[in-house]
């Protein structure tokens, strides 16, 4: 809370003042859940800050990824190894074509 803009604490505190901000928050840090900031260890919550900072200064957020959906390799790393492999195949045919 204290790093803030002062212009956005003003706003927070007015919201939460009048009651009128109501909402529920879940944080998800290294596979582990939290329900605020202040229920994170105090290395974590620092390491929670410094992501959360570069996320903002390189303008580019990565989605989280669910368990089951984490494959062995991304789409275009299979699209690599297939060109590589098609490649060999190739360079094989070609060394066994001069024999």
């Amino acid at each position: 809370m204290e790093e803030l803009p002062p212009e956005v604490r003003a706003a927070y505190e007015k919201a939460m003042a009048t009651g009128g901000a109501s909402f529920n928050t879940k944080i998800v840090f290294n596979g582990q859940e939290y329900a605020s900031l202040d229920q994170m260890p105090a290395a974590q919550r620092q390491l929670y800050e410094v992501a959360l900072k570069l996320s903002q200064d390189t303008e580019a957020i990565a989605p989280a990824r669910k368990a089951d959906s984490a494959a062995l390799l991304t789409s275009r790393q299979w699209q690599v190894v297939l060109l590589f492999a098609v490649l060999l195949v190739i360079a094989v045919v070609i060394f066994l074509l001069k024999r």
